[in-house]
């Protein structure tokens, strides 16, 4: 079962920096090129990020006052491929302000039927009728998944180009943990035309991903053990930042949910 407890009605504007055409087209605004934020200005993000510099932007989450990412550079292979911090580069990230209400509590747990992640975010923008993120924890009983490897900063389309930015083998394992944030919307309801021309500086159709009725953007930090809450969620347990894909089943969660008004351009 899937159980929604709600926390109020009010949806929030959310905010952004830069854009995922950005990411996509592999785009390095001059202005971004070495400006750095600080993690603990912000609630939660996700998206494209380093620690260190442009030279090395991998999927990114953002969490507990830490960015974590997935190393690019030319020694992604010889080490860890995880990097953290409290400050970060970005060229395009989804982020959820500091203090932002929280909306909805979501949890699923279940021994027998496992939904899919996009199940579980249909169930829920059936109850909020509009866009929204989730920040949170899952066990994922089967999980699909990749992560770029290559920095996106050539002015070159990551996907058209994807032998040279997803040149490892895709992600797939089973009882598995992760700390996940999300976007969700649907682009062909009338009413949020508006709030999805926003939405799409971090939404976009996936050319690897299903094709479902609601747009989907997920990514997950892998964990070494199992966590309920994502406030408990400390650099010790950190493994690796991945892009989620919404066919992955799921186990349990625990989930955040932000209803979206509109967004802010934060920088």
């Amino acid at each position: 079962m899937i159980f929604l407890e709600k926390q109020n009605d009010n949806a929030q504007t959310l905010a952004y920096i830069g854009h995922v055409d950005n990411v996509i087209q592999g785009i390095v605004p001059e202005e971004l090129k070495h400006k750095r934020f600080l993690a603990s200005d912000f609630d939660y993000g996700f998206e494209l990020g380093s620690p260190q510099s442009v030279y090395n932007l991998g999927e990114c989450i953002l969490l507990n006052n830490m960015i974590y990412s997935s190393r690019t550079d030319i020694s992604r292979t010889e080490r860890d491929p995880l990097m953290w911090g409290p400050e970060f580069v970005t060229t395009g990230i989804f982020l959820i302000p500091k203090n932002t209400p929280i909306n909805y509590y979501v949890k699923y747990f279940s021994f027998d039927k496992e939904y899919s992640l996009a199940d579980i975010y249909k169930h829920i923008y059936k109850q909020l009728k509009g866009p929204f993120a989730v920040v949170g924890c899952v066990q994922f009983s089967t999980i699909n998944a990749e992560a770029i490897t290559k920095a996106p900063i050539n002015q070159e389309n990551i996907f058209s180009n994807s032998e040279n930015y997803y040149d490892e083998k895709k992600y797939e394992d089973n009882d598995v943990n992760f700390a996940i944030m999300g976007v969700v919307s649907n682009p062909d309801d009338k009413r949020l035309t508006e709030v999805n021309k926003e939405l799409s500086s971090v939404l976009y159709h996936n050319p690897f991903a299903n094709k479902n009725k609601l747009l989907t953007h997920t990514h997950g930090l892998m964990l070494n053990r199992s966590i309920i809450d994502i406030d408990k969620v400390k650099p010790k347990n950190a493994k690796e930042v991945l892009h989620v894909q919404d066919k992955s089943l799921v186990r349990y969660l625990k989930l955040k949910v932000y209803k979206i008004k509109g967004l802010t351009k934060y920088a």
